[in-house]
């Protein structure tokens, strides 16, 4: 028998009970914010990527700025410069010791002589002692020196070792060849002489030997006081320069004379020096 409470003839059929009714109101709202919520993860997943690492990798980067310029090096950035160089001292004084070749006669200006050009292609200060027919044992006439008196070599030494200089150079000899034709050992023994007084009188002092050298060709007995120079030079410690082995003076380098040289001879003579001795 049917309930009186409930009516048979609703045209919606049997009316649910109030309590399923909530239930499914609710399943109904909970799938609609499954959709809603579902929907919105697929949006956020398409525009920042799936998997980011974290919030920060979706913060937009500033554009990059224009590339800043190279900086420019300032004096002060650059190396430090070394060590100021130290001052130099006064230049080596030279005492050249020697006849007219030595003193320049014939040279114009006069510092066209060789021992002039030697001693400013070398940076010495020279003090020139050459007097003009002179030699180890030969003295000569005032008119051929310019003095009162022409000593010898061996008479001149003191005045070599009272100049105090750093460097001597001794010249010459061929003056002495008519006492080597008479009495050859009195020339030998003032060759040494000369030498052996320079070099107690001034140890320390650089010594070169310029042997002796001629217009003409030289004779035997040229060739041989070349030799004692030579031996008398390696005995105390000085440089060598043979002007004969080779032969330094050419015919073209012969003044009118027929003695002594020009300009062009006085440069070759300096030349010779120079490059024997490595200034």
């Amino acid at each position: 028998m049917a309930d009186p409470r409930v009516p048979t003839n609703n045209p919606r059929g049997p009316v649910k009970p109030a309590g399923a009714a909530r239930r499914h109101k609710l399943l109904l709202l909970g799938a609609v914010l499954l959709v809603v919520l579902g929907g919105g993860i697929a949006v956020w997943a398409a525009l920042v990527g799936v998997g980011a690492a974290s919030p920060a990798s979706v913060v937009p980067t500033p554009p990059p700025s224009a590339a800043a310029p190279a900086p420019v090096a300032s004096p002060t950035d650059s190396a430090a410069p070394g060590p100021a160089a130290e001052p130099t001292g006064p230049a080596p004084v030279a005492v050249f010791l020697g006849d007219s070749y030595t003193q320049g006669y014939g040279a114009v200006p006069v510092e066209r002589r060789w021992s002039s050009l030697v001693a400013a292609d070398a940076g010495w200060t020279e003090v020139n002692q050459g007097l003009g027919g002179t030699g180890y044992v030969t003295t000569a006439t005032p008119h051929a020196c310019g003095l009162d008196a022409c000593p010898t070599y061996v008479e001149r030494v003191p005045g070599v070792i009272a100049a105090a200089p750093d460097i001597v150079v001794i010249a010459g000899g061929q003056n002495d060849r008519w006492a080597l034709a008479g009495n050859p050992e009195r020339v030998r023994a003032a060759v040494d002489a000369t030498f052996d007084g320079i070099r107690q009188g001034l140890p320390d002092a650089r010594m070169i030997a310029v042997g002796p050298s001629t217009a003409e060709p030289a004779t035997a007995l040229i060739v041989e006081l070349d030799d004692w120079v030579q031996a008398a030079a390696e005995r105390v410690g000085a440089e060598y320069v043979s002007l004969i082995d080779p032969v330094l003076i050419e015919e073209s380098m012969v003044a009118p004379d027929g003695v002594h040289v020009t300009d062009a001879g006085y440069r070759a003579l300096a030349d010779r020096v120079l490059e024997q001795t490595g200034r």
